[in-house]
Formats: structure tokens, C-alpha cells, sequence
């Protein structure tokens, strides 16, 4: 059966046990197996939607069900510990989410494997690399284990990229203040020279299909597309929070 990878999380109530329970609760289903857990860690919150402390791990499945239905499973699970989808990084009884579903790369309307943050979030890639540091990320083709090591390097490079001079100058001043021990750069400003030798942790694309610099052409491993995000200082500054230690 294909082997999974979900990550646990909350902050509500009795975490521990609720893991257990829905840990419990999975492994009952005839068409799921726990394989391994890792151990469950305490990370700060990100963003200001609460101010408690999450707890926070990975799990190891193999399942028959297709992603779709294991999907749902989770989603079942989440709801029936009370976990409201509307506040983005706000308090909740128990979050699942479906990480890797062997090396199947899937993205539609209900459903995107790998997670599309997986691959850059601390509070995923460390309990996750306890079970899974070999496994390759289907898209990265790199190991779990190597994507956690990008993120411990110093200084932590977060380049930008897509964005006109000004903005870009602009949005670097305004979280260098926040953040003053990551080094921000331009992709298009850069020194070729340092290039060459310094490959950036991140680089977040926030461009338009005008931009003279496109997604696609951005080295693959730390490229990440937040053209979403494209004047929104404050996401931003959650994804960079959750890229860094903040046990």
C-alpha cells in the first residue's frame, strides 16, 4: 500500500490526547495503518490570530484509500474534534494535513500533494524529518532531511524577485526591520558573483505574468510562489516566520 506522510497540529484543549485519538481513530480505519509517529514538539504560533504555543508532529501512514479519500478522512477527523476552517493561522483543536502521498504529485480544485508548504515550514520539516529525513520530496528531489539542513544555514538568504526596484527596496527595508539577522536581496540586483557561490534559502517570487523574470526560470529548489501575496507585507512575514526557529 502507498506510504504517507500527514503532519499534526494544535493548540486547544488536550493536544496530546487528541493526537492519540485521532492517531487511534486512523489506524481503526480497515484501509489504514499508523506506521510510526514522531515525537511531538512545542512551536510559537504564527501571525497574531492566538497567542498559544502549538504542538506539533508528523505521522507515518500506508492506506489503500486514493489521496482524495484519505483527504476527506482527515477533513472528517478535523471536524469532529471541532476544527473550524475560516481563521488562517488562528487557534484550533486539531489540524491534519496530507503532506506527501508516496511520490504522486497532485494538484486540483480540493487537493495539492505535496503540501505546498511542506517543504520550507520548520514546524513541519522537523518532526518530519524524525520519520521520513530519506524520502525524496517528489518536486524538490531532494530528501526531507536536506530540505530541513537548507533552513539551518547562516545567514538565512531570503531573496525577492519579480517586483519592480522600488517595491522591492521598499518591502526589503520594512522586514529587514523585523528580522534583522536574515539577509534580503533582489534577484534581479544581485551580484552574478555571489550568485554563483550563495544560493539563496528562499526566493520568493511575487511577479505577474509581465514580469521580466518568470517563476519558471528561478532555480527550482528555493523558488516559491507568493505572487498571491504581491502587496501583502504581513503574509509574507508569516511565511518567513515559519521558514526560521521560532521554538
Amino acid at each position: 500500500m502507498p506510504d504517507c506522510y500527514i503532519a499534526l497540529g494544535g493548540n486547544q484543549g488536550s493536544v496530546r490526547e487528541t493526537f492519540a485519538r485521532a492517531l487511534e481513530h486512523l489506524n481503526l480505519h480497515p484501509e489504514i495503518s499508523v506506521i510510526q509517529t514522531s515525537t511531538w514538539i512545542e512551536t510559537a504560533p504564527v501571525g497574531d490570530q492566538t497567542s498559544d504555543p502549538f504542538l506539533n508532529g508528523a505521522a507515518q501512514l500506508s492506506t489503500s484509500l486514493s489521496p482524495e479519500s484519505l483527504l476527506l478522512e482527515l477533513q472528517q477527523l478535523e471536524a469532529e474534534w471541532g476544527r473550524i476552517r475560516k481563521v488562517r493561522w488562528g487557534a484550533r483543536p486539531l489540524d491534519l494535513d496530507l503532506l506527501l502521498y508516496d511520490q504522486r504529485i497532485i494538484s486540483t480544485d480540493d487537493l495539492i500533494v505535496p503540501h505546498p508548504a511542506c517543504w520550507y515550514r520548520r514546524f513541519v520539516l522537523d518532526p518530519l524529518a524524525e520519520i521520513a529525513a530519506d524520502v525524496i520530496h517528489p518536486e524538490k528531489q531532494i530528501t526531507i532531511q536536506e530540505l530541513r539542513q537548507r533552513l539551518l544555514v547562516t545567514p538565512f538568504r531570503f531573496v525577492l524577485a519579480g517586483l519592480p526596484p522600488e517595491e522591492t527596496n521598499s518591502l526589503i527595508e520594512n522586514l529587514q526591520q523585523r528580522y534583522p539577522e536574515v539577509l534580503f536581496s533582489s534577484w534581479e540586483l544581485q551580484d552574478s558573483t555571489e550568485s554563483a557561490f550563495q544560493e539563496p534559502t528562499l526566493i520568493a517570487w511575487l511577479g505577474s505574468p509581465m514580469s521580466s523574470t518568470k517563476f519558471e526560470d528561478l532555480p527550482l529548489i528555493p523558488r516559491l510562489n507568493l505572487s498571491e501575496y504581491q502587496g501583502d507585507t504581513e503574509r509574507i512575514v508569516h511565511v518567513l516566520q515559519s521558514a526560521l526557529d521560532f521554538q
